[in-house]
């Protein structure tokens, strides 16, 4: 049975079969797969350590500006309702409303490294490891900041 599926899957990918066209909608079964797929790849890739800066409010405010000036237009702008998604990529987290399902170390990895075929970038080459942490600290925190956090950050954005 499990030759059968190999073959078959086999067969299926190379004979030209799966929709890849990035203005088709991907399967209900190709989105589970992959949703599975970076879900583990992350649990398994991201650092076992805890973040080595405390979420003080200055490191969350530094977070923040990072993620407003860089995360919002994909992932929602803090306190705001999301905007439409870019039909060419899958739909990406939309942390003004949802809390992010991963821990603060995955986040970083994600972060730092992004996920093929989605439209999150690697921010390593970009951003120091503090910088990374950080915003891993305020996406973590996204849903509970403190007044004071808000307003550091709206005070500070350029």
């Amino acid at each position: 049975m499990l030759t059968l599926l190999v073959a078959g899957s086999w067969a299926y990918l190379r004979l030209g079969l799966a929709e890849v066209p990035a203005d088709v909608n991907p399967s209900a079964i190709e989105n589970r797969l992959m949703h599975f797929a970076v879900h583990a790849a992350v649990r398994h890739n991201a650092p076992k350590s805890q973040n080595p800066f405390p979420p003080t409010d200055e490191n969350l405010i530094a977070g923040g500006i990072l993620y407003v000036n860089g995360c919002a237009g994909c992932h929602g702008q803090p306190g705001k309702s999301p905007g439409e998604d870019d039909p060419e990529y899958s739909r990406p987290p939309k942390f003004a409303r949802d809390a992010s399902p991963y821990s603060e170390s995955e986040m970083f990895w994600v972060i730092k490294h992004g996920v093929r075929r989605t439209g999150m970038s690697a921010y390593g080459p970009f951003y120091s490891e503090k910088e990374m942490w950080n915003l891993a600290a305020f996406v973590k925190r996204m849903q509970n900041l403190s007044h004071a956090v808000l307003q550091g950050i709206h005070s500070k954005k350029p």
